[in-house]
């Protein structure tokens, strides 16, 4: 699709979202993210979701089998999923992590036709069973015609990343296993990495080798700030602590501001943010994305504690036509946590479907431009 036609899609989607939006009507369901475990062997200073998995006795029995997690996905639902990703707590201490991956993966030739990639968060801890699991399931999407991403948290170099973490020795391990997966990446050229760096007061200063570190090993890169929620990451507790100042938010803005950002949107929308105050483009959530947790709990966003559904009681069907999604479609945008939300995740799926805003910044970048976006940052798999 040529420059004009992904412009004129982009408008009609902005039109159809705004036009559903008014009367709580969904979209196609065209991301998931699963958390597959509340389990994680990191100890991070601005997440509690490391002491929650030590605080409820048994939790793994708690984790959605793997025939229960086929099952949510065999459904007709799912016939318009582009992007599936995986995440924790700590994914890969699942021991059938890989078999989950790859049975999902087999899934494309019946209820996932449209599936293009599969994302796969890590804090990147258990090197040699990463990078085992990457092979075997690199090996079984050979030729399925989807991508595989691995994105790994780096906070920091050395003892920073180590600080941030609560562990010592993660700068060491998570470098370990991305120097292993580079290898892997020569082999594949569906295999794709990057960086996830939370934005903390202990890093805020210290981001240019975590950039010069992503660039010089062919990585692209997601930099963005903390934030606190009573949901997924409960650490509304950290907020005095951790909070980020106005000053912090100005060297932030400053470090955005570099020319090697300046085709990404995601930067783009975190610059008009930090400069502007508020945000400048429309979510999707509960509209073409949901977020199932560990247990079953359905959320129409991964930043709220307000569940919509129960896929151990329900299906994925009567969840997303029922009356406790449609009333969120009605209330999305207007809450306080959206207000000033600049969550990667959020804006990247809601970039298609919400149309205007990503239609404006491609249009700032032009004709011979736009491409960079669409294929650096991954937008051009939902135009296919």
């Amino acid at each position: 699709m040529n420059y004009n036609g992904i412009t004129r899609t982009l408008l009609y989607n902005g039109i159809r979202f705004r036009s559903r939006q008014i009367l709580r009507n969904d979209l196609d369901l065209s991301v998931v993210s699963l958390a597959l475990t509340h389990r994680c062997n990191s100890h991070c200073v601005m997440c509690n979701l490391w002491k929650r998995s030590q605080n409820i006795p048994h939790i793994q029995k708690l984790e959605l089998s793997k025939k229960e997690i086929l099952g949510i996905f065999s459904r007709p639902l799912f016939s318009h999923l582009v992007e599936l990703d995986l995440t924790g707590g700590e994914p890969h201490l699942r021991e059938d992590f890989a078999e989950i991956v790859l049975e999902l993966a087999s899934l494309k030739t019946s209820f996932l036709p449209r599936l293009k990639s599969i994302i796969i968060t890590s804090n990147g801890l258990l090197a040699d069973r990463i990078i085992s699991n990457y092979r075997c399931i690199l090996t079984g999407l050979k030729i399925s015609g989807i991508d595989l991403v691995s994105v790994n948290s780096l906070d920091g170099m050395n003892e920073t990343h180590d600080l941030i973490r609560g562990t010592k020795g993660a700068f060491n391990s998570v470098n370990q296993t991305i120097q292993g997966l580079m290898e892997i990446r020569k082999e594949y050229n569906n295999f794709f990495m990057g960086l996830k760096t939370t934005i903390l007061p202990q890093n805020v200063n210290d981001l240019e080798p975590v950039l010069e570190y992503a660039l010089r090993n062919n990585l692209f890169h997601i930099i963005s700030p903390v934030f606190f929620t009573s949901g997924r990451f409960e650490n509304l507790d950290k907020l005095d602590k951790l909070n980020l100042t106005e000053k912090d938010y100005h060297s932030i803005l400053k470090f955005y501001r570099r020319q090697e950002f300046d085709s990404e949107y995601y930067y783009h929308q975190a610059k008009i943010l930090l400069s502007c105050g508020s945000k400048g483009w429309c979510c999707t959530a509960g509209s073409n994305y949901l977020f199932i947790e560990f247990d079953g709990q359905a959320y129409p966003c991964e930043l709220t504690a307000e569940t919509v559904g129960d896929l151990r009681k329900q299906d994925i069907d009567s969840i997303w036509t029922g009356a406790p999604l449609k009333k969120w479609r009605q209330r999305a945008g207007c809450l306080k946590i959206c207000s000033r939300c600049c969550e990667p995740g959020a804006i990247r799926y809601s970039a298609y479907d919400e149309g205007l805003s990503y239609r404006k910044f491609l249009m700032k970048l032009g004709g011979t431009d736009y491409r960079k976006s669409l294929v650096d940052e991954g937008y051009i798999k939902y135009f296919s």
